[in-house]
């Protein structure tokens, strides 16, 4: 005998929600990283062309950080986006179920 699965959508629902709520809450954070740029010349510690090796390897971390801040903000409003067609298809997988049963069923 197969096991019956309850999925209880509106929780499904609040899921989606968290996650749009993460992607709003990780916007300002990356546009706050997007605006750390540096000149070389902060980096110039008198050490001749150092500087501008510092200055690369931060600024190649500032992009990688500001694309994967980026990249949660769009994933994150996607789960939410999938969350929810997932309710809507167990919600609508229901109608179809009951509908069935009550025209079987009727006298």
């Amino acid at each position: 005998m197969a096991e019956e699965v309850v999925v209880i959508t509106e929780a499904v629902v609040d899921e989606a929600a968290k996650w749009r709520r993460l992607a709003g809450q990780m916007e300002p954070i990356k546009s706050s990283a997007d605006g750390l740029d540096l000149a070389g010349s902060a980096f110039y510690i008198g050490d001749g062309l150092n500087f501008l090796i510092y200055s690369n390897s931060y600024n190649d971390f500032q992009n990688l950080m500001v694309t994967a801040l980026g990249g949660a903000v769009t994933e994150f409003e996607q789960i939410g986006g999938a969350l929810d067609k997932i309710a809507a298809a167990y919600d609508q997988a229901d109608q179809i179920v009951s509908l069935d049963l009550n025209q079987i069923w009727r006298p």
